[in-house]
């Protein structure tokens, strides 16, 4: 598709000058750490502001407020911009209801990713005796096992959508506007699992086992991507993905 706004400026003076490769990859790298570091900035931005209010949120109250401002409003606000930048529309991350084979690859894509991830954790901690790292929801689950209900709702409703957009719908389409399938869908996964470092806690080494383990189910999603060029179909087999993980970890908490 055409930019809707072909005219150059600084910026584009810039970068035709970088090999379209590379900047292919620093485009998809800026975005990610701008959402990131972006989302990050407004949640303590409007922690540190409902702190010198005199509010101090519950957990659930916190968990809820911080997935709005992180995959709701910035990834969902970055994506926009970055449309709008280019002179894109939404049929450029493709956004439509599933059809009939959409939902085949919704199925096929649940059920790999999750048997995907059950078959690397077998192999990594019961095989090896390795320790993956800790991830800071399952922390805060323990504290409150309510929050895992509420991550359940919120997989599906920003969770899911707000981390395919960006890293799927406008990091992905980006790679694969210059490399070839293999090697974008590669690159796009590789971004997408190093993005939660920060949710992770532990020692560097099982931070890196927990990436690593994140690129397949994370591969699983770039693919369903890839062959239905449709936004919503990863989005709903990672929302997917997710609630059963907040429901598995509500029921073993719960469980004791």
């Amino acid at each position: 598709m055409a930019p809707l706004d072909s005219s150059s400026g600084p910026i584009d003076a810039v970068a035709g000058r970088i090999p379209s490769p590379v900047l292919a990859l620093l485009t998809a790298l800026l975005l990610a750490v701008v959402g990131l570091g972006g989302g990050s900035l407004i949640g303590l931005a409007v922690a540190e502001a409902l702190g010198s209010a005199g509010i101090d949120l519950p957990l659930v109250a916190s968990t809820v407020l911080s997935t709005v401002l992180l995959q709701g409003l910035t990834f969902f606000g970055l994506s926009a911009f970055y449309l709008r930048y280019r002179g894109f529309d939404l049929e450029y991350v493709g956004v439509r209801t599933p059809d009939l084979e959409g939902w085949i690859y919704v199925g096929a894509g649940y059920v790999l990713a999750f048997v995907t991830a059950i078959t690397m954790i077998f192999v990594v901690v019961f095989l090896l005796g390795l320790t993956p790292a800790q991830n800071r929801a399952g922390e805060l689950g323990q504290q409150d096992p309510r929050i895992f209900l509420v991550l359940i709702v919120l997989a599906f409703v920003l969770i899911g959508p707000g981390e395919e957009l960006l890293f799927r719908g406008i990091i992905q389409s980006r790679l694969r506007e210059t490399f070839s399938a293999h090697v974008g869908l590669a690159l796009a996964t590789a971004i997408f699992a190093a993005a939660h470092a920060g949710s992770l806690s532990g020692p560097t080494s099982g931070v890196a086992l927990t990436i690593t383990l994140l690129f397949f189910p994370g591969l699983v999603f770039a693919i369903t991507y890839e062959m239905t060029d449709n936004v919503v179909v990863p989005a709903i087999i990672h929302g997917l993905y997710n609630a059963t993980l907040f429901a598995l970890a509500y029921i073993s908490t719960v469980a004791g």
